[in-house]
């Protein structure tokens, strides 16, 4: 047996067309049985109904003309009988046949009523009257065309349901291979993530059934899988590539105040210098991390707190015009009133600080904060700007203009902003503001 072959034999679908065949055959047997009960009563009925026409058409000769008229009529009726005629017959008190077929002297003595009757030419459906005192009058007709027809139909009801059986079987080995093939491919993109291959997808046919509807959940948990994955190599990569230099230089100075003579003004100068190396090595570890959770965690809720988002700008926007002052520089504010959305209030004023500390350090002398309903927040500078083919390189982490490699920093400030701003729904723009730089972040997805 080959391998596909015994993955068939052990599908569910192949199991469930087998019971689905045992089931059709199983109704098939009941219908026979109740088809060929209620068509015989039916057709038993409609002769029924047959002979007590013509019984009642021979009782009004005998009230119209008496004993004479009806043996009269009953001789009458059986010299019109034809194979497929009603049989009549009138009897004596004594039970003689005075009139009529004798193929109805089977028929019990006084009968009254319907019974079925067994003769030598079938059975025969027969109705007994009495008439005049003593007399019994014999109505019937041959049962034999009512059985063979309900024989007919049940016989009917049978073949067919033999005919589904093999194709229900045959639906149902389609859909086994069918299904098998569907699980089959889902299966494979399974073995080819485990192996390594985080860029496999689970097939989509586009039918949009369960299965499309499944596989699209999946693929989305994989595509999320692959996010935070890739993340983790590039953090890990950024960290070996951009922290290497002051660890080094950290390590050589420290090396450097070994090998010289103590001398503690310069001893104490040194591991200042030094703590200082440490802490900007510990921010830049703190700012990887906290994009790496905002990146890797769970989206926001939707049931969120809601924050005031213009009183948030505007308290952040007059805290940073006196430090922008101090620097010689000049900040304005617009905001737009009673700004509101779900959100994180701690991680929209970082966002906001990084965007403004970003504009501080390599904007020009003028800075300006817009936040306009929606809400869409805008931060400007009139400085050198940012060429287009660099715009979306500057949100990746450690990217930094080669002019501003000798300014402080670690070139994760607009990263962070990148992340703050998809856990909102959201995706920072950076435009050219004519001169300078506007990075606009609109946040109308996350408004309450």
């Amino acid at each position: 047996m080959s391998r596909g072959l015994r993955r068939l034999t052990r599908s569910i679908a192949l199991r469930v067309a087998l019971v689905t065949a045992a089931g059709v055959l199983a109704i098939s047997a009941i219908g026979l049985g109740l088809g060929w009960l209620r068509s015989s009563a039916a057709l038993e009925q409609a002769l029924d109904n047959t002979i007590r026409a013509e019984a009642e058409l021979l009782v009004r000769d005998f009230r119209a003309a008496g004993l004479p008229g009806l043996v009269l009529a009953v001789e009458a009726r059986s010299r019109e009988r034809t194979p497929s005629a009603i049989l009549v017959q009138l009897r004596a008190p004594d039970g003689r046949a005075v009139a009529g077929s004798a193929a109805l002297s089977g028929a019990p003595s006084g009968l009254r009523g319907f019974a079925t009757l067994d003769t030598p030419e079938g059975p025969f459906r027969t109705l007994g009257l009495g008439v005049a005192p003593g007399f019994t009058l014999l109505v019937a007709a041959a049962l034999g065309d009512v059985l063979d027809t309900a024989a007919t139909l049940a016989t009917t009801l049978l073949v067919a349901g033999a005919l589904a059986v093999p194709v229900a079987l045959g639906f149902g080995l389609l859909a086994a291979r069918g299904l098998q093939h569907r699980l089959r491919g889902a299966t494979d993109a399974a073995e080819g993530v485990m192996a390594g291959d985080l860029a496999r997808r689970l097939p989509v046919t586009g039918a949009g059934d369960e299965f499309d509807r499944l596989a699209g959940t999946v693929n989305a948990l994989l595509a999320r899988l692959e996010a935070v994955i890739e993340g983790m190599r590039q953090v890990t990569t950024d960290v070996a590539h951009d922290l290497r230099g002051p660890l080094s230089r950290l390590r050589q100075r420290l090396e450097a105040a070994l090998a010289r003579p103590r001398d503690a003004a310069a001893d104490m100068a040194e591991l200042e210098g030094a703590l200082a190396e440490l802490d900007g090595v510990l921010a830049t570890f703190t700012a990887l991390l906290r994009i790496a959770q905002l990146e890797a965690g769970p989206a926001l809720p939707r049931e969120a707190p809601e924050v005031d988002f213009s009183a948030l700008v505007t308290t952040l926007a007059e805290a940073y015009e006196v430090v922008a002052e101090e620097a010689g520089k000049t900040l304005s504010a617009e905001v737009a009133p009673d700004q509101r959305l779900r959100a994180d209030a701690a991680l929209l004023r970082q966002m906001l600080a990084n965007l403004l500390d970003n504009a501080l350090a390599h904007g020009g002398a003028h800075l300006s904060v817009v936040l306009r309903p929606g809400p869409v927040l805008e931060v400007s500078d009139d400085g050198p700007g940012i060429p287009v083919e660099e715009r979306e390189r500057v949100l990746r982490r450690f990217y930094r203009l080669d002019r501003s490699r000798g300014t402080p920093g670690n070139g994760l400030g607009l990263a962070l902003v990148a992340a703050v701003a998809k856990l909102h729904g959201a995706a920072p723009v950076l435009s050219d503001a004519g001169p300078g730089l506007r990075v606009t972040v609109d946040l109308s997805g996350a408004r309450g």
